[in-house]
């Protein structure tokens, strides 16, 4: 099949995720409309957007954005990078047998909203890649991999050996570094609505260290972990992995919270609950 492209800016992609009976953008897509003193500006730019959705909106489209919303197996991307680490990478994705939809956002004036919404329509078989390649680039760090405890993390270091690094030593040298990059990515089953947080997905996060590189972060369990060197097709093997692993599951559930309260601040902090960090 052809690959297809749209770009849409926030509002208009919000209006699309209406017309589809959707009132949140899927997660981590998040974009605010301008603030105006007069409903009739705001409806004016509704209007407008509307109007530049028609020239885009025909059945490619819906497809797409069908598959985007109510896929069989979904990939969440999430991920700050540049100076102060301020910017944010945002990619959605979806896919139905054998085709993906993929939507990336881009970074915004601050790390709450995004700015335009790209959506893309291509393989199955291409969309691990393709959400790499959607990345902030950076190389892969020459630091072997290794395996730590979480608990280990914050507990005094006092050396061993002279010229030799206990696994602790070695895991708090490696993490106490600045960071320029930070980002998770997670491969969930079915959909979720109004995008609120699931616990059922598959996930790895990226670091990038200045003057080193990117690695990769897995967590085992709530205690061990590993981190191995990320370049790009180490990122692609990992993701495609995941993608395998939840789509043989064959597991589509449809998730909705008891407490379905539409708090913004208690959705958030449960996303930030996930530990990203170590």
């Amino acid at each position: 099949m052809s690959e297809y492209r749209w770009q849409l800016d926030g509002l208009a992609f919000t209006i699309a995720l209406e017309v589809l009976g959707r009132d949140r953008l899927p997660y981590p897509l998040s974009f605010r409309p301008e603030l105006v003193e007069h409903l009739d500006d705001y409806e004016r730019m509704r209007m407008e957007a509307g109007q530049r959705l028609q020239r885009i909106f025909d059945e490619r489209f819906y497809n797409a954005l069908s598959i985007l919303l109510e896929p069989q197996v979904r990939v969440e991307v999430e991920g700050f990078y540049g100076p102060q680490q301020s910017q944010v990478a945002r990619v959605h994705a979806g896919v139905v047998d054998n085709v993906a939809t993929i939507a990336v956002q881009q970074s915004g004036p601050t790390r709450e909203h995004g700015r335009d919404i790209i959506i893309t329509q291509c393989r199955s078989t291409s969309m691990a890649a393709e959400i790499v390649g959607k990345l902030p680039r950076y190389a892969g760090g020459p630091h072997r991999a290794f395996r730590a405890r979480r608990s280990e993390l914050n507990q005094p270091v006092y050396s061993r050996h002279p010229t030799r690094l206990s696994p602790a030593e070695e895991m708090n040298r490696f993490f106490r570094r600045p960071r320029i990059g930070t980002g998770e990515i997670t491969v969930y089953p079915g959909y979720t609505l109004d995008a609120r947080p699931t616990d059922d997905g598959r996930a790895f996060l990226w670091l990038d260290y200045p003057d080193d590189g990117r690695y990769l972060l897995h967590h085992h369990s709530a205690e061990d972990l590993t981190v191995t060197p990320g370049p790009p097709d180490e990122i692609v093997r990992q993701l495609q992995e995941r993608l395998r692993a939840t789509a043989a599951a064959n597991r589509q559930p449809q998730r909705v919270p008891e407490d379905a309260e539409d708090d913004d601040d208690r959705y958030f902090q449960q996303r930030n609950e996930r530990g990203w960090l170590v």
